[in-house]
């Protein structure tokens, strides 16, 4: 177990940043060239993402304060993973438009690190600013040498992640800035390479290091009032909250960047939560309440993949009446 605990630690804060680097580049390229050019356009998937936090989070207090539930587990149902968020959508949503992806990828972004910033300011109490601080001049170094030294901004980018990772901030915030800074002549090049390095070794490894737990699984725990309210405020708030402030973002700049059909399927493929969630249970001092917490989280994640099924499935039929109804 202790073995598996720092394999968790070193893929999470290592070969996790690559997925999150390569995330970057992709966002980069959404907010030049993809759905998001549009001014200040990006502020949809944001905003959609706060929705995503708020309403699972509220749901979650508001069960919690009509039971026995321990409110201080508010934060475990808000974060969406990633990289499962994105395997899921190529594995059981296919065929889906680049609109989808590019709306997942900026809302997911922003959903990990406003969990990052909930984690830093509520449970993390030592913040390194001096830390913080070369990593940005780090950064700005890495931004300025990698267009004509690339292997000398390899370096600048390994040496910004070992000094941002002791700063109290995940380190997954680098692999996101790092990619931003890409330019868009390196990005195609460094996607085709570690597309499958990360699809094939980085994703499996996160998920089973995730899952290594020790289970202690009983009806009573299952059906716990914890257990239960993570599921409902999940399920019901990710979806709620990023379809709801999703809509009214592209309502309020009256730019339509994805269809309300397309938003809801997002707003399920949200639901995906693991290893964040599973840091805010270990974080919150649950005390004998953290199994149940686990718990909650992993029931919670094959019936969120059910939920994302029958979505894109209603998506595919509407999407079939419209072109019968067109013929």
């Amino acid at each position: 177990m202790e073995f598996m605990n720092s394999a968790r630690d070193w893929i999470t804060t290592g070969p996790l940043v690559l997925f999150f680097f390569l995330a970057g580049i992709e966002l980069r390229a959404e907010l030049l060239d993809g759905a998001f050019r549009k001014r200040f356009s990006f502020l949809i998937p944001f905003t959609a993402a706060v929705g995503g936090m708020i309403a699972p989070a509220l749901i979650y207090f508001l069960i919690a304060k009509n039971s026995s539930a321990p409110e201080s587990a508010w934060g475990v149902p808000m974060a969406t993973d990633l990289p499962l968020a994105l395997l899921a959508l190529s594995l059981l949503a296919t065929k889906v438009s680049n609109r989808i992806r590019g709306f997942l990828l900026a809302l997911a972004i922003a959903d990990d690190l406003g969990s990052i910033i909930v984690v830093a300011i509520v449970y993390h109490h030592h913040i390194d600013l001096f830390r913080i601080l070369i990593s940005a001049v780090l950064l700005l170094t890495f931004w300025k040498t990698a267009p004509r030294f690339p292997l000398v901004a390899l370096l600048i980018g390994l040496l910004t992640w070992g000094v941002f990772k002791e700063s109290g901030i995940h380190p997954t915030v680098i692999g996101v800035l790092l990619g931003l800074l890409i330019n868009h002549n390196e990005s195609e090049w460094l996607v085709k390479k570690l597309t499958p390095v990360i699809n094939y070794l980085v994703i499996p490894a996160f998920i089973i290091t995730t899952l290594w737990i020790p289970w202690k699984l009983s009806a009573a725990l299952i059906f716990s009032p914890i257990v239960i309210g993570l599921v409902v405020s999940r399920l019901i708030g990710k979806p709620l909250g990023i379809f709801i402030f999703g809509a009214l973002a592209m309502r309020t700049m009256g730019h339509v960047v994805i269809s309300k059909r397309d938003l809801f399927l997002v707003g399920t493929l949200g639901t995906v939560g693991l290893s964040v969630s599973m840091l805010f249970a270990n974080l919150a001092q649950l005390g004998q309440d953290l199994n149940g917490a686990l718990l909650g989280v992993l029931i919670t994640l094959p019936l969120a993949i059910v939920l994302i099924i029958i979505s894109a499935q209603m998506l595919k039929a509407s999407r079939i009446q419209e072109r019968s109804q067109e013929r």
